[in-house]
């Protein structure tokens, strides 16, 4: 089942040295969306002296865009329109978002898993600023996934008001890929009996409810020895051992897991996990 007039938006680096990973996402392509819009930010000034040079650069990307464009059209059958923008990379992607009415976001960490975490190595600013401002799902991935079709969804929870739509998002993306739902929540407060006790109701309340939609799903409480500063770790790992093909996650938020979602630790969910990661930012809700 697929919403119609769904479009999305996919952030290019034609510089990107494994941009034909692209090319593993077209499957997912037809299900995520209708239209295809192509964004390529030209982060480069021209001047009086090298006017000449950058109108030349400026059309081989342009080339390069239409080209992929044309390749996507005819794997998929979507409409595929490219928008070339010069500009600050995130400011860009953002606008052209709005002005397209994008309903999702994706682009690429460029981030290796097996590289130490340093500044330098850091989740780019770019991808960053992305996923703090986006009004629409981001949906990421380093530069060592291989995408696939989503087949296992996996659902980290907490505690918070923001739960019940982040699992409504969650079904969404499941029925249009035919998913099922992994459920789990962290608990590392092992004195904290009654949060313990909490959690556990509520994973079994929501594994219910998505069972209501007829969505196999599957729900875990796991304990960290570690503590919450562990919590990253302990997902991807999870992550790992039950197979997903996606993980998603809310971001600005004021919660227990704040540190996860906005701080080092989202840094290192989004940089490290061999994943795809969605992120979604939660409306208001007051």
């Amino acid at each position: 089942m697929k919403t119609t007039h769904q479009t999305v938006l996919i952030a290019l680096d034609l510089e990107d040295k494994s941009l034909e990973r692209l090319r593993f996402s077209y499957i997912n392509l037809k299900t995520l969306g209708d239209n295809i819009v192509l964004l390529y930010v030209f982060n480069k000034k021209p001047s009086h002296e090298n006017r000449e040079a950058w109108e030349s650069e400026f059309a081989k990307r342009d080339h390069q865009l239409s080209a992929i464009a044309n390749e996507i059209m005819e794997e998929t059958g979507l409409r595929v329109r490219c928008a070339l923008q010069n500009g600050k990379p995130s400011r860009e992607i953002l606008k052209v978002a709005d002005s397209y009415n994008a309903t999702m976001i994706i682009m690429s960490t460029h981030t290796q898993p097996e590289d130490d975490y340093t500044e330098e190595n850091m989740l780019g600013s770019t991808t960053s600023r992305v996923v703090r401002q986006s009004k629409v799902p981001v949906f990421t991935f380093n530069s060592n996934v291989q995408l696939k079709p989503f087949k296992r969804i996996l659902l980290p929870l907490d505690l918070t008001n923001e739960t019940k739509q982040k699992v409504t998002n969650a079904i969404e993306i499941a029925k249009r890929f035919g998913a099922e739902i992994q459920i789990v929540s962290a608990w590392w407060s092992v004195n904290d009996k009654v949060a313990r006790k909490e959690l556990q109701e509520q994973l079994e309340r929501v594994q219910h409810f998505i069972a209501e939609d007829e969505i196999s799903c599957s729900a875990e409480l796991i304990e960290i020895d570690g503590g919450q500063s562990d919590l990253p770790h302990a997902i991807l790992h999870h992550a790992k051992t039950v197979k997903s093909d996606l993980i998603m996650i809310m971001t600005q938020q004021e919660t227990k897991m704040v540190e996860f979602f906005m701080g080092s630790a989202a840094q290192t969910i989004l940089r490290l996990s061999t994943i795809p990661v969605m992120s979604v930012i939660p409306k208001n809700l007051s």
